[in-house]
């Protein structure tokens, strides 16, 4: 009877153990899901990390760019800031010249004006004394 009561015991045991078995194996699929869900996780992790740092090199790349292009407009300003500059003192020469240009030009007919007047007076007394050559 012992060994009935055993054997009894044991099947009782096993049939009330059976659906924690089956749900501690459950759990173990559970688990293992989850492992892998955490891997597929990590991997995604060291991807967008590699992407990052590809980025940042990108970016890093970029700024450095955006400096020399930066310091080039500079450059480029500066030197439109000069020839402004020359462009202003050539105008400055030009109306100056201009100005001695159309003074020249006023002298240059009172002159001939006067060259006019003394032909005319030269040409007066010449025909003056011509005329008292003849008498």
């Amino acid at each position: 009877m012992n060994n009935e009561l055993k054997t009894m015991l044991e099947s009782i045991i096993q049939e009330a153990l059976k659906p924690i078995k089956e749900e501690m194996q459950t759990i173990k699929g559970e688990v293992q899901t989850l492992k892998g869900d955490m891997q597929t996780i990590k991997d995604e992790v060291q991807t967008l990390k590699g992407d990052m740092q590809t980025i940042k090199g990108e970016a890093q790349t970029i700024k450095s760019q955006v400096n020399e292009n930066t310091q080039l407009l500079k450059a480029v300003i500066h030197r439109q800031e000069e020839t402004d500059a020359k462009l202003d003192a050539i105008s400055t020469d030009v109306h100056k010249l201009h100005g001695e240009i159309n003074y020249i030009k006023e002298e240059m007919s009172d002159i001939k004006t006067t060259v006019d007047f003394t032909y005319q007076k030269t040409t007066k007394n010449e025909l003056e004394i011509f005329k008292l050559k003849q008498n």
